[in-house]
This record gives C-alpha cells, sequence and structure tokens, in this order.
C-alpha cells in the first residue's frame, strides 16, 4: 500500500510530533525541490509524495501522520566541497563567488563557509578556485547532507520563485 503526501504537516521539533516513533525518508538534494517524488521510508512503506505547491523537502519535515508514527524527511549525505572564508580579504571572496558562479555551482552559506554540491570529481570542482589562487588548505572534501534548510544559492532559482514560511520552516514556492 502506498502512502499519498499532499501537504507538509510540520516540523518534527513542533510539540505535537514530540516523542513520537519515526520512520524516514532519504532525500537527497537534487529531489528536494520536486513537486513530485516517490519514494521509500526507511521502513519499507512507499510513499507518493504529490505536493500541491512546489516546496523545499528540508530535513525534519513531517510529511504523514498516521496516529503511530510520523514519516520525516532526512537529508543524504552526498559529496560536497567545503571552502573556509576564515581570515580572507575580500578580494579572495570576490575570486571565490566568481569563480564558483561562473560554473553556475549551487552553494550554500553556512557558518563561515562556503558549501558547494560536488557534482564531477573533487579535482574538477577544485580547479576553477585553485585557478584564482585559493589556498587549497581551504578547500575540504567531504560527504554532509547539502541545503538541508534551505534551496541553495544559484540552484537556478529564477524572479517567479518567492519564499514563505509554514509553521516557523521555510519553505520555497514558486
Amino acid at each position: 500500500m502506498m502512502i499519498i503526501v499532499s501537504d507538509i504537516l510540520g516540523h518534527v521539533s513542533d510539540t505535537v510530533f514530540s516523542d513520537r516513533p519515526k520512520d524516514q525518508i532519504w532525500i537527497a538534494a537534487a529531489d528536494a525541490g520536486r513537486r513530485r517524488l516517490r519514494a521509500r521510508s526507511e521502513l519499507g512503506t512507499d510513499i507518493g509524495i504529490d505536493l500541491k505547491s512546489p516546496s523545499w523537502l528540508a530535513d525534519g519535515l513531517v510529511l504523514h501522520d498516521d496516529g503511530a508514527r510520523i514519516l520525516t524527511v532526512v537529508r543524504k549525505p552526498e559529496p560536497v566541497m567545503i571552502v573556509s572564508l576564515s581570515g580572507i580579504d575580500a578580494s579572495e571572496v570576490f575570486c571565490i563567488g566568481h569563480a564558483l558562479g561562473n560554473r553556475h555551482a549551487a552553494v550554500e552559506l553556512r557558518d563561515g563557509e562556503i558549501v558547494v554540491q560536488v557534482t564531477e570529481t573533487p579535482q574538477l570542482a577544485a580547479r576553477p578556485l585553485l585557478a584564482y589562487g585559493i589556498d587549497p588548505s581551504r578547500i575540504r572534501f567531504v560527504d554532509d547532507p547539502f541545503a538541508t534548510r534551505a534551496p541553495p544559492l544559484g540552484a537556478g532559482l529564477g524572479r517567479a520563485h518567492h519564499h514563505a514560511h509554514v509553521g516557523g520552516r521555510y519553505l520555497h514556492e514558486s
């Protein structure tokens, strides 16, 4: 039996969901902005996501509540490049922005770092930064969930898009 999800019910941190058993649905960043998606939960439940309007499937969102357990979004770790901005001057920040902008790279800003989704090899991802003379010690590669709270910057989002907060949580809508 497939569960069809058409609305986001809230966030796992909301009081109504506290201490509830959870079944997780792992969602990659590339799928987080899709309005329609088919997935399987960790416990094997088939899920058909058919949201009424486009939203960002952020980490921790609750998609279903059957009274016994809740189905929550968990973002998959995936390859990312992290560029530290600590202690660098404005010209280096400009070079990093230019290099990543030329690639139309989807990026996320986190605590003084730029996180870039790696869609090719690490060497190719770092090449534009190194060409601008960015110190290689500022660049590291890890597997980490990407864009867990909101759509990444530079992800091809046009002006027709706007953003809303529902239940204190960020959602992306068209």
